[in-house]
């Protein structure tokens, strides 16, 4: 049962840090300022829905995708590792999700849903790199529902950031905001750095075995 638990509990952390719902709040506060209540909503929901899609997606076909390209385990770990430590410096620095270009295309946009919301800001590369991790470290089928509920809870967070993300921007301010983003970010170099260990360990033990 602790392994179970411990299990959820990691899987829980890491794909929470790497979608990070907090981040596009304000790319939706922005993006939205002239949005109806009702449209506010509905592009949150559908974002969310997009962003539990996606996530499904590479829960189901992870591990023949691998197969397919001929990409290692290990490999995944190492390359899904540096794209999180790539996310963790920009949140460190503080680097916006979203290019002043890429920003002014999607004030234009009359759907923010899929593009920019749900990929690339919350499921993006990283949260991919993840997903499949995950999937091929499961060995039973609890891991697996393990897994579908932490995806579930993930988009359901993802859903309640956005609609609360107006409200969230006015009361933390961006001085909170910052410091929020910059233990966030510093959470997710770690994960990123254990990936890395995760993949980089058992070449090791081949290696020095040979």
């Amino acid at each position: 049962m602790n392994e179970m638990l411990l299990f959820f509990v990691g899987s829980f952390v890491s794909l929470f840090s790497i979608v990070d719902p907090f981040l596009a709040v304000p790319v939706f506060a922005s993006l939205t300022q002239k949005y109806t209540a009702k449209q506010k909503t509905e592009t949150a929901k559908r974002a969310s829905l997009y962003v539990f899609g996606i996530l499904i997606v590479f829960f189901i076909a992870g591990g023949l995708i691998l197969k397919f390209f001929g990409i290692s385990l290990e490999g995944l770990r190492i390359a899904g590792g540096l794209m999180i430590i790539g996310s963790a410096i920009e949140m460190l620095q503080k680097k916006d999700r979203l290019l002043p270009q890429e920003q002014q295309e999607s004030e234009e946009k009359d759907d923010i849903a899929f593009s920019p919301l749900a990929m690339p800001i919350l499921s993006g590369p990283g949260a991919i790199a993840v997903m499949i991790g995950m999937t091929t470290d499961a060995r039973t089928a609890f891991h697996y529902v393990v897994i579908l509920l932490t995806i579930s809870l993930v988009a359901f967070s993802c859903y309640i950031f956005l609609i609360l993300a107006h409200a969230i921007a006015h009361k933390m301010g961006a001085t909170m905001m910052k410091s929020f983003t910059r233990i966030m970010g510093f959470m997710l170099l770690c994960i990123g750095v254990q990936y890395i260990v995760n993949g980089v360990m058992p070449l090791l033990k081949i290696a020095f075995n040979s």
